[in-house]
């Protein structure tokens, strides 16, 4: 998934017809992004106007043109390595392949995230902030839902493209945050969210020590971990299409 970013951006441009004549006015353009992908996996380049079909409002819009798009891409790379360093060189390889028409942001999530790098595309600035990804001390606990939130607030220029891309193995710690609000954030950003996760991520985590709780607290301790759970697997499945982005699985991440 990260040779295939770069390729999956398309631009489709619709004709806004039935919105310009509620409003009186000449029927104008708009532009959307999108990412199309076959029932495999693999992207699909050669989409034509008559291969989509576009609607507002409940009513079709003309699609005039398809178009691979050429908008600079502005990514947050958020890491959720549990301090392995296992995704240090599948970074910076992504961040070459792209540099020429992206900037990068890193957010390193051990427990609570941090920005390790602004957004650059000076290749000295990426080799320094890569560099800080390496092996950092097990930790688990990282609050992906919360760097994704931050990440929705990293408002982009009217002639950047928003990406957020969320690479984890897993052992998240619990939060507040719902489903659907982290998803709506997403949409009002404009942003597109990819995630790569290790396979070992679907995991559960080790049950915590309970010595001198109740059962009654126990159960609502295990409840809280549950709704997490469900809320983040939206965020991360759910979410993600719905922005244009996808969700894949890969094997574990080694440093």
């Amino acid at each position: 998934m990260l040779r295939t970013l770069r390729s999956t951006l398309t631009v489709v441009t619709a004709l806004a017809a039935a919105q310009a004549a509620a409003a009186g006015h000449q029927p104008a353009t708009r532009t959307i992004y999108l990412s199309a992908f076959d029932d495999k996996g693999a992207t699909l380049p050669d989409l034509q106007p008559a291969d989509l079909v576009v609607k507002a409002g409940g009513k079709v819009l003309e699609v005039v043109r398809v178009e691979p798009s050429t908008t600079p891409l502005r990514i947050t790379v958020i890491v959720s390595d549990a301090g392995t360093g296992g995704f240090q060189q599948g970074i910076a390889a992504f961040m070459e392949r792209l540099i020429d028409r992206a900037e990068f942001g890193l957010v390193s999530v051990l427990t609570q995230p941090e920005v390790v790098m602004n957004f650059s595309n000076d290749r000295a600035v990426l080799r320094s902030g890569v560099r800080r990804l390496g092996a950092r001390g097990r930790q688990d606990g990282a609050q992906v839902m919360e760097a994704i939130q931050d990440a929705t607030r990293a408002v982009p220029s009217e002639i950047q493209r928003p990406v957020i891309l969320v690479l984890r193995v897993g052992v998240e710690g619990t939060s507040p945050l719902a489903a659907g609000e982290i998803r709506e954030r997403l949409r009002q950003s404009g942003a597109m969210l990819y995630v790569i996760s290790t396979a070992s991520a679907a995991r559960l985590p080790p049950p915590s020590a309970r010595t001198g709780i109740s059962a009654e607290q126990a159960q609502l301790h295990d409840d809280e971990i549950a709704a997490s759970r469900r809320n983040l697997a939206a965020v991360l499945g759910d979410g993600a299409r719905e922005s244009g982005g996808r969700h894949d699985e890969i094997g574990a991440a080694t440093s």
